[in-house]
């Protein structure tokens, strides 16, 4: 059993319409976590804010709600906004990855997927979340950077005052970038800081740097791409959003 889950095992909320998936998944992971099961969209919301799960597994589609409407909810509800979210679907074009990657999902597995894999989607997600939560000094420290403001503590990122609504990935990721302003960042070595070596392609990161640009609208830095060589966060606003 992994250091996670020595003292006590972690909550995973199953979001699935699928009587049969349901049941499988839940067998698979019955031995190291606590599995709690919804059937509709609506009861999974009810779920996760009176459970409190550690991370959600949402099949992408539900009969009553579909996935964009369930994580919205999941993001725009202080109980559960910070809960990560791993779509599972049958369905594998690249546009269900950035559809279910702008409704809020932090991770896409797509079925079917071998057992391990699932585990250890599982357990990047909660290493990811424990290591956010970090001592009680850390938890009071409040970064800046330009009209950007992180708050470690609640893991909230507010834009000129405005709450901004972000995935835990999306807030570790930009997290990152700020804490490496002027400085290029490879694919390789944000997969590492911010995925924790999960064997995932670089490509990933392309639909969460999207989905940032987009909620960072108004922002006064520029997260650039440099072809070939990664992302880096600067100063300067992007030419488009220059005053002429």
């Amino acid at each position: 059993m992994s250091a996670l889950n020595q003292n006590a095992k972690s909550k995973v909320l199953l979001i699935d319409d699928d009587t049969d998936s349901r049941e499988l998944i839940a067998q698979l992971l019955a031995e190291t976590h606590e599995v709690v099961t919804a059937a509709t969209g609506s009861e999974g919301l009810k779920q996760a804010r009176e459970t409190a799960p550690d991370v959600i597994l949402l099949d992408i589609m539900m009969p009553d709600l579909d996935d964009v409407s369930i994580c919205g909810q999941i993001r725009g509800n202080q109980l559960t906004k910070h809960i990560p979210v791993i779509m599972l679907t049958g369905l594998t074009h690249s546009e269900d990855k950035v559809k279910a990657f702008r409704a809020g999902a932090d991770d896409f597995l797509s079925k079917p997927f071998r057992p391990e894999e699932l585990l250890a989607r599982i357990e990047s997600k909660l290493r990811r979340k424990q290591d956010t939560g970090g001592t009680s000094s850390e938890q009071s420290e409040v970064i800046q950077c330009g009209n950007l403001i992180l708050n470690l503590a609640s893991l909230e990122a507010r834009l000129n005052g405005t709450l901004i609504p972000l995935s835990l990935l999306e807030f570790n990721l930009l997290r990152y970038l700020v804490e490496n302003k002027g400085r290029l960042r490879s694919r390789e070595q944000i997969l590492e800081a911010v995925w924790k070596n999960t064997e995932i392609s670089g490509r990933i990161l392309d639909p969460h740097i999207l989905s940032l640009r987009r909620k960072l609208e108004g922002f006064d830095h520029n997260l650039a791409t440099v072809y070939g060589g990664g992302y880096i966060l600067r100063d300067e606003l992007p030419e488009q959003n220059k005053k002429a």
